[in-house]
């Protein structure tokens, strides 16, 4: 949507909002939901199921927003905080990946 109402941009604000969406609201909610049914598969390790993994999607989802908003009304605090925010929800999402299959080995 922000690509047929923004056009053809190459650079700045709303060209971050596009590729963010892409990589991180598409691509990073696909790593998350195939995640735990993918390493088990390819790495044969156990990894046990948690209604907790939507959490880091969920936080995901909403430092995505902080950070449209900020790429749109151009207040870069917003964006920055919604870049660290994606951060978090990314190293937290592996961690629990990886507590989950510590706790499945023993």
């Amino acid at each position: 949507i922000m690509g047929m109402y923004f056009g053809g941009v190459a650079a700045g604000p709303y060209y971050d909002a596009i590729i963010h969406a892409v990589f991180l609201g598409f691509a990073f909610s696909m790593i998350f939901g195939h995640a735990p049914i993918i390493f088990p598969a390819l790495l044969h390790i156990t990894i046990l199921y948690r209604p907790a993994y939507f959490i880091p999607l969920i936080l995901l989802h909403l430092s995505l927003l902080l950070r449209f908003f900020g790429d749109i009304t151009l207040l870069m605090h917003f964006r920055l905080w919604g870049s660290a925010i994606s951060g978090i929800a990314i190293v937290l999402f592996f961690l629990m990946i990886l507590s989950s299959v510590r706790k499945a080995e023993y």
